[in-house]
């Protein structure tokens, strides 16, 4: 999701859709259990063993990197240096240096010049891919002996939730050099939003394949759909910077239409169908398909000329001001553009739909790539390692038990800001969001709280207000809790909404998973910058007018510049896995 990040960038570890499903349910009851026993288990042990835990007797001080996303904001009072998260931390003995702080575009550059220099945070949180080459190259410490010793036991519980599987893959040759932040895979599946009050200007329905989908984009970019009787919209929004990244406005959910999965990083391993393992984007066939309906689309306007310099906050920028009317982003992708666009257009409203068939064929399945999302390290020049540890284990307390309604607010957010989106890491209970959209949009269709959580029960009455005010004609786009309503709407409480696209999917079974479910080797994360620079620049290239034929080269290319080794590492993995 596009916010308040502490240099992380998301790239999940992958697992069978089917097997990891069923852990899914388990998980959910254990969650749910949990929950119920937060109380008892924050209230356990000494105050020497919390000390233990959670900090230390005398100031340790340690160097902190923040990025900061578009729909990140302090509460009155507070920034990077004075927070209810850096209070807590320094009430524990541990205290932030705030070393810098960047927009979150500029994160990843950052902490890399940060790292390069020798002088980088303490606490650092990264992908899968730049956990293996820091833990070779030393930039981050072994931690495996602490963990042993300082993990609290909801910790434990925390990243064992999937049976011990993110630890496995964070285990390299018998050391641990992180901890995964748990993710759940659902939250990071594409689906189509589309401006609904445009559809039914129109007299349009809900594109389900390509033709209808290129029909309604360019209807949303000839035919008014706002009525404002001025050309000042189009239809497809594409991020042409990041063009592959889990974000809002690229194309991995376009390719997909029509069962094509190059992957963010260009190392996404599929199998053919006989046990063969091939890289995500091989079939050129396809990849042609696609990108002709693409070439199409930006010829006649239905994607703006603009797109190749437009990244994610270009794209939030272009959905929030109406200017376009259908993208693909995980769950999460109408919640700014609404919070945004409902200001001028009260009257908006953004559904969401499962992506679209590409070829009439039903390959339209979408990518299920579940477990972890970021790792978090310490550096190993950290005099004190073994604060990544206690930190953690004040985040699972607080995120994943909180003790009282105050603990919530404070440490996980209130009507006008996020409060965990401050905190050093975001360790919220895998499942949540799942488990959030089914409660909450129940609650609102039968008025029923009483099985509703602090959270959902903030996330109702927020919604709530939304709805009645919207229904009264009294609808104020800078009322916090209505407005902060409209965008959680957008995911959890629209019967057309983006969870409710992700339930249709559960329920059809509608996700197709990778053959290779390792963290990437060192090969993979060698060639997996060149590779994905020449998939994103041909794509573009191809977009605006090269021939698609090209494609055929980019294959080639993928295979000849390290594709094949990659390729022979994870299909060793995948015969040793079956």
């Amino acid at each position: 999701m596009e916010t308040g990040e502490t240099c992380l960038y998301n790239k999940s570890i992958k697992n069978k859709h089917k097997e990891v499903y069923g852990m899914k349910k388990k998980m959910m009851m254990a969650l749910m259990a949990s929950m119920v026993l937060s109380t008892v288990l924050g209230a356990a042990g000494t105050a020497k063993a919390d000390e233990d835990l959670y900090g230390f007797e005398e100031p340790v001080t340690i160097k902190i990197g923040y990025s900061w996303g578009k729909d990140f904001s302090w509460k009155a009072g507070q920034d990077s240096s004075n927070n209810d998260w850096v209070n807590l931390y320094k009430s524990h003995n541990i205290i932030p240096d705030v070393i810098y702080e960047v927009d979150s575009s500029q994160a990843q550059t950052k902490l890399s010049t940060a790292i390069m220099s020798g002088d980088y945070p303490d606490i650092i949180s990264m992908d899968a891919t730049d956990y293996v080459n820091y833990a070779q190259t030393g930039v981050i410490a072994d931690i495996t002996e602490l963990y042993e010793k300082y993990a609290s036991d909801e910790l434990k519980e925390y990243v064992g939730v999937d049976g011990g599987q993110s630890m496995n893959a964070l285990t390299l040759d018998g050391k641990i050099y992180g901890l995964p932040m748990m993710g759940n895979g659902y939250d990071e599946v594409p689906v189509m939003f589309i401006r609904q009050d445009w559809l039914d200007n129109l007299g349009l329905k809900m594109p389900t394949t390509i033709e209808e989908l290129k029909e309604v984009a360019r209807a949303f970019t000839e035919d008014d759909p706002d009525g404002n009787g001025q050309n000042d919209t189009y239809g497809l929004a594409v991020d042409g910077v990041e063009v592959l990244t889990k974000s809002i406005g690229t194309l991995e959910g376009f390719f997909e239409c029509f069962g094509l999965y190059p992957g963010s990083d260009a190392m996404t391993f599929m199998d053919d169908g006989n046990g063969k393992v091939v890289w995500g984007g091989e079939n050129a066939e396809k990849a042609k398909e696609a990108l002709t309906t693409l070439q199409e689309m930006y010829q006649n306007g239905s994607i703006t000329r603009d797109f190749i310099t437009m990244d994610s906050n270009s794209i939030f920028e272009e959905a929030g001001a109406g200017r376009c009317g259908i993208w693909f982003a995980p769950m999460w992708g109408g919640m700014v553009p609404m919070s945004s666009v409902m200001k001028s257009t009260p009257e908006a409203h953004i559904t969401a739909a499962p992506i679209p068939d590409g070829t009439g064929t039903g390959d339209n399945k979408s990518y299920f790539a579940p477990s972890f999302t970021q790792v978090y390290c310490v550096s190993s020049k950290c005099e004190n390692p073994e604060v990544l540890i206690k930190l953690m284990n004040l985040s699972v307390k607080k995120l994943c038990h909180p003790e009282n309604e105050e603990d919530f607010n404070t440490y996980y957010g209130d009507n006008e800001h996020t409060g965990y989106k401050s905190g050093l890491m975001w360790t919220l209970a895998p499942l949540k969001n799942y488990d959030n959209f089914q409660k909450e949009s129940a609650a609102l269709q039968t008025g029923d709280t009483s099985e509703l959580n602090m959270e959902q029960m903030s996330d109702y009455t927020n919604m709530k207000a939304f709805v009645d005010a919207k229904e009264a004609g009294t609808l104020d786009a800078e009322d916090a809790a209505q407005n902060s309503g409209a965008a959680l709407y957008t995911v959890f409480g629209d019967p057309n909404g983006g969870y409710a696209a992700l339930d249709q999917l559960i329920k059809e079974d509608g996700f197709i998973s990778p053959a290779y479910q390792g963290i990437p080797t060192e090969k993979m994360a060698e060639v997996s910058p060149t590779l994905k620079k020449l998939t994103i620049e041909t794509i573009v290239k191809i977009i605006t007018g090269e021939s698609v034929d090209s494609y055929d080269g980019l294959v080639s290319n993928w295979h000849a510049l390290g594709g094949d080794d990659a390729l022979a590492e994870a299909q060793e993995w995948a015969d040793s896995n079956k």
